[in-house]
């Protein structure tokens, strides 16, 4: 099966539909979930839904819909989905002139904490233009706010799983990265044991290079961050084919620099 963007509907656009957020509180019983999901079908067209559990193992079922029938209202909704008696709440909104936007969510929240979404080009025209803007100096500036980056995701991995574990699963972890959309990691252990080669197709910082930028320099910082507040020593990270100079791929080339942790980072 081919690997593929996660699909996070946030709004949707369907002119002379009528649309509802449904969002349902479920009961944390067997089959629950799935005949709250087969009630809303027999009157909606789903258009995207997400579920998660929540600490009480309850869950939330949150279902973006199009209904068959322009009669339909909130209120009669949410009634025929209280009668069910799967779901402890529900709470329905409308759209407007076929609009519906997400006004249940608030974000997104991971094990590290909260986070935000933003097109991958936006934020790379954003990188082109501090490049532009400072030149070389932008390229030092992208490359030192990846390392606080990395640090901080880093120390809060450190704090949500512990050390011991972190560092021994460095690698896998790594596919956090991809399912972010940072681009899709791999990394493979040379054969002395110390240097790491991490390959990323579809590198997100070379969405588009409008600033004449010679590398992933805020990847690589985060790279150096990261794996050096994973591992307490320092790290060097050099960035060996890149998309932005001709590439197919980014590949970083990861190993101990033999340097104090603080030296590394402020010179690096």
């Amino acid at each position: 099966m081919d690997h593929r963007p996660k699909p996070e509907t946030t709004h949707y656009f369907a002119p002379g539909k009528k649309l509802f957020q449904i969002v349902v509180n479920v009961r944390g019983e067997r089959g629950a979930l799935g005949s709250t999901i087969s009630l809303l079908e027999s009157s909606f067209n789903l258009v995207g839904t997400t579920s998660y559990a929540l600490p009480d193992r309850t869950s939330i079922l949150s279902a973006m819909a199009e209904a068959h029938s322009d009669s339909e209202t909130p209120e009669r909704v949410r009634s025929s989905i209280m009668a069910n008696g799967a779901a402890l709440d529900v709470e329905v909104l409308e759209g407007r002139e076929g609009i519906l936007v997400d006004r249940f969510h608030t974000g997104l929240a991971t094990g590290v904490g909260y986070v935000m979404m933003i097109r991958r080009q936006s934020l790379t025209k954003m990188l082109d233009r501090i490049s532009r803007l400072l030149g070389s100096g932008g390229e030092v500036v992208l490359f030192e706010e990846g390392i606080a980056v990395g640090k901080a995701n880093g120390e809060a991995l450190a704090k949500s799983l512990g050390l011991e574990k972190l560092r021994k699963n460095v690698d896998y972890l790594r596919g956090n990265l991809t399912a972010q959309g940072w681009g899709q990691v791999s990394v493979d252990m040379e054969p002395d044991g110390e240097t790491r080669r991490m390959v990323v197709d579809d590198c997100f910082e070379c969405s588009s290079n409008d600033g004449g930028r010679a590398g992933c320099h805020f990847f690589r910082g985060y790279i150096l961050g990261n794996t050096s507040a994973t591992f307490g020593k320092a790290f060097s990270v050099e960035e060996t084919e890149c998309r932005l100079k001709g590439g197919h791929r980014c590949v970083f080339v990861v190993k101990p620099s033999g340097r104090s942790a603080s030296r590394e980072v402020s010179s690096a």
